[in-house]
């Protein structure tokens, strides 16, 4: 069940992960859906203590520690899978790009996610996994 004001939270976790730069544990592929989550929600998909890392291989060790190989799987373990096609605004998914799988939420204007320097919004067809957000 979405929390009511979730559109409202869900806006202002956008412009905040938008005027962030890009750095592990400040705005990622995993904070940025995570924050999604929590606007959708109210809760976090792993609590705090899964949001504590500095580095890739920070991120990648909080993972592990939970089982995952991957956003993907971690994702997959809270949430059903839905086609792209079907992912309303606050839902989250992945892309893949450069052989790496990356975060996002879908949101007005595309999906939203992050490349090395900045957040970037692609178009809902290139998602490959979607997973819906109640």
């Amino acid at each position: 069940m979405r929390k009511t004001g979730w559109e409202r939270l869900l806006k202002a976790a956008v412009e905040k992960h938008m005027a962030l730069p890009s750095l592990f544990g400040t705005s990622d592929c995993y904070l940025i859906p995570d924050d999604a989550v929590a606007a959708v929600t109210g809760k976090t998909m792993f609590g705090t203590a899964a949001r504590r890392y500095k580095t890739p291989a920070g991120a990648g060790k909080q993972l592990r520690k939970r089982g995952f190989a991957t956003v993907e799987d971690a994702f997959r373990s809270k949430f059903t899978e839905i086609a792209p096609a079907l992912a309303q605004r606050g839902d989250i998914g992945v892309v893949e790009r450069d052989g790496q799988i990356s975060g996002g939420v879908f949101t007005q204007i595309g999906f939203m996610t992050r490349d090395e320097t900045k957040v970037i919004f692609l178009n809902p067809a290139d998602v490959k996994t979607a997973f819906r957000v109640e």
